[in-house]
């Protein structure tokens, strides 16, 4: 992709789905925001497309798919079924300065040298990669569904039954994310409660265990928030490798798509501090989000980085002072970010200043994430005058 200013990366996709024409500088934390059908997943995954594309058709044929140079076969089995018929809309992509049809990116010669994967998606559908917590592979997934899903439920099979498949606790763990981050997830998310690592009927499954009770609490007995979050976290712990290395060295980008989904806002706090930990370990973050918290992460940076300190980043999520902490808030002070407000039939928006006194409602209302407080305080501060002033206000 070609560079811009800083450390920007731009994209642009035209006629792709229902993204007729759009360009993206993507920095080191980019936040897509905008109503569902909008086409913030199909623009993620075509960059996935963009940036992997060997390495994605060399999983295929390890997984004994074929597509023989049939470019919508290839993009039904990416994208979902049903979505090569997007070639009829003659769709193209540039990055790295070259503009090229979708179609020539969905054909990939067997001949063709193979390439390490530089972009780890995690899936807004991640629960599904867990049903009643036991891991699924790549195959017991359905033609038709999305590769991301079934590549990152691969990953976290491999994972469990790998790295981890010695383990009986997989959080808290001390070799797992330090101390600093881990205890804001034991609080908001864990309760004091082991995630643990279980047999049951010869299969390794997930299981809650909880002081005081004599059994672990099976996956279906989580709250919703625990099971959204915890395949999460296991693509994070993937991220973070324990030992000396900090990251997976061929990755660059790491997407999250929803990371609200199930959380209470004290968990999506913990969250963003794992977000910018990986900021920290030198990957671009891109968020693809309906919750407004994620939001006041990048307009709290924005003027923490103006006027502010690294100390005003540790208050921002209310930890003390420490090296693991310090280090992420030093960090965070470098890290230039921008927002983009997707609109279905409208072009994509730069909302980044994301300026409560702008004239332009998309951005002082971040992409309308903020549309229903601002019409509910308007209909309370109404209601209020209505009842000082009488019949002269109605």
């Amino acid at each position: 992709m070609s560079k811009s200013k800083g450390n920007g990366c731009k994209i642009r996709l035209e006629n792709v789905g229902p993204l007729a024409d759009i360009s993206l500088d993507l920095r080191d934390l980019t936040v897509l925001v905008g109503p569902q059908a909008s086409g913030k997943s199909i623009f993620l995954q075509t960059l996935k497309l963009a940036l992997d594309r060997h390495h994605i058709m060399a999983f295929f044929r390890q997984q004994n798919m074929e597509f023989n140079g049939h470019a919508a076969a290839f993009l039904d089995g990416y994208y979902g079924g049903g979505m090569g018929g997007m070639l009829d809309h003659a769709p193209f992509v540039t990055w790295a300065g070259k503009r090229s049809s979708l179609e020539s990116l969905a054909r990939v010669k067997k001949s063709a040298k193979h390439q390490a994967e530089r972009l780890f998606y995690i899936p807004a559908q991640r629960v599904v990669s867990l049903p009643s917590g036991v891991s699924r592979t790549f195959a017991h997934f359905d033609f038709g569904d999305p590769y991301v899903l079934r590549y990152f439920a691969h990953q976290v099979h491999l994972l469990l039954q790998n790295e981890f498949g010695a383990l009986t606790t997989l959080f808290p763990v001390p070799q797992r994310l330090n101390e600093t981050i881990r205890k804001p997830l034991e609080d908001a998310l864990f309760g004091g409660a082991e995630l643990r690592l279980e047999q049951k009927d010869y299969t390794n499954v997930l299981a809650l265990k909880v002081g005081g009770l004599p059994k672990s609490l099976p996956f279906l007995d989580w709250s919703a928030g625990q099971r959204e979050f915890v395949p999460l976290l296991l693509g994070f712990y993937w991220l973070c490798p324990a030992g000396k290395a900090s990251r997976r060295e061929h990755i660059e980008w790491v997407v999250v798509e929803e990371p609200e989904m199930g959380l209470h806002p004290r968990a999506i706090a913990s969250f963003l501090l794992l977000a910018l930990e990986l900021l920290r370990r030198g990957y671009k973050v891109i968020i693809s989000t309906h919750s407004p918290a994620v939001l006041d992460l990048v307009w709290a940076l924005r003027h923490i980085q103006h006027q502010g300190k690294a100390a005003d980043v540790r208050a921002l999520f209310d930890i003390p002072a420490g090296q693991a902490i310090n280090a992420i808030a030093e960090s965070a002070l470098s890290k230039e970010c921008r927002v983009y407000f997707f609109e279905r039939d409208k072009p994509v928006r730069d909302i980044s200043t994301l300026d409560p006194s702008s004239e332009d409602e998309a951005v002082y209302n971040w992409g309308d994430l903020n549309g229903f407080s601002s019409r509910s305080a308007g209909v309370v501060s109404d209601i209020i005058s209505r009842a000082e002033w009488g019949d002269a206000k109605r």
